[in-house]
């Protein structure tokens, strides 16, 4: 029998409008149909979705649906985590797509170099089509894709935001019983503590994932609890911090990223019109649970207004995005 090489694990929820055109990209590809697997992971859907996954399993032999329970992208995700069989995997969303025909290349880059984690770029599309790049994914390519980094020093040059636009060696996923937490904002939970275990963590610059800006998504529809969510997944991530990092440049590292998280988050709410008081409920929780959203840098005065003065510190930040939009 074949050694499974890679497994694509695919969490599905009410993703009948979109589903298809993700699973023909995964059929798509260049590795043999003996060498790969897709999971997907039917997350208690109320529409046509589980249909599609049934006419997908009697059609390819490699395709396997499992239905659970609805309980979230981490849960489903965490499911097919523990069902994948390929030595590598990989994430992709139901509303999204990869490149045709690039496992063959994902794989044997992953095999050269011996990587945990190969970190790959992705393209945005809207309902109008390709959008143009909305920020530079790492600021010197060539530089980061020149050799093979430790996932500390990686993550100190360039850290992803998001879990599929990687590939990762399940042995070193088992190793460390990495799993998503079952909150929102996963990605940025679970991320710093993935390339925080990796021994070796290549970039490639290859366009392998196709992101669409979807309207219904979690993502597309801030509202006045996200802020609280993100909080939640910081709270994590401190507590990890003071677990597992014990030099003072990571621990430098990880403080910081919190905190830039959890401000830009902040700002974000004030650009999406999220009334002021949600935002004082924000800061009463992050002195409550030890956080700050002041990164290394910041002024005597925002850390003034911060511990004594919260409303100011939201007024501050609400003129300056004011400002910023004329």
């Amino acid at each position: 029998m074949a050694e499974i090489k890679m497994s694509i694990i695919v969490p599905a929820y009410n993703a009948e409008k979109y589903l298809e055109r993700c699973l023909d990209s995964l059929v798509n590809q260049d590795l043999s149909t003996k060498e790969y697997e897709i999971i997907v992971i039917n997350d208690g859907s109320t529409d046509r979705t589980g249909a599609i996954l049934h006419e997908y399993s009697n059609r390819y032999s490699y395709f396997h649906c499992m239905t659970v329970e609805n309980s979230g992208v981490s849960e489903a995700r965490n499911y097919g985590c523990r069902k994948a069989k390929g030595k590598y995997f990989l994430f992709v969303d139901a509303d999204d797509w990869i490149q045709s025909n690039v496992l063959q290349y994902v794989y044997d880059s992953l095999e050269k170099d011996e990587l945990d984690i190969l970190v790959m770029d992705f393209q945005y599309w809207d309902e109008k089509g390709k959008l143009p790049k909305e920020f530079n994914r790492v600021s010197d390519e060539k530089v980061l894709s020149a050799q093979v980094w430790s996932g500390t020093d990686f993550m100190q040059q360039f850290l992803p935001q998001v879990v599929w636009c990687n590939a990762y060696r399940a042995s070193f996923w088992q190793e460390h019983k990495l799993k998503f937490l079952p909150i929102r904002h996963e990605d940025e939970e679970i991320i710093p503590r993935i390339f925080f275990y990796a021994r070796r963590v290549k970039y490639s610059s290859i366009i392998f994932y196709h992101y669409y800006k979807n309207s219904d998504s979690f993502m597309m529809n801030y509202d006045e609890h996200a802020s609280l969510y993100m909080l939640q997944a910081m709270e994590s991530l401190e507590a990890f911090r003071q677990k597992n990092v014990k030099t003072e440049k990571m621990n430098s590292f990880f403080k910081n990223l919190i905190a830039r998280r959890l401000l830009t988050t902040f700002r974000i709410g004030i650009r999406k019109g999220i009334p002021a008081r949600f935002q004082h409920e924000m800061i009463v929780q992050m002195k409550a649970k030890g956080l700050s959203p002041l990164p290394k840098g910041k002024g005597i005065m925002h850390i003034f207004l911060y511990k004594y003065a919260p409303s100011l510190f939201i007024a501050y930040y609400r003129s300056k995005e004011k400002r910023k939009r004329k």
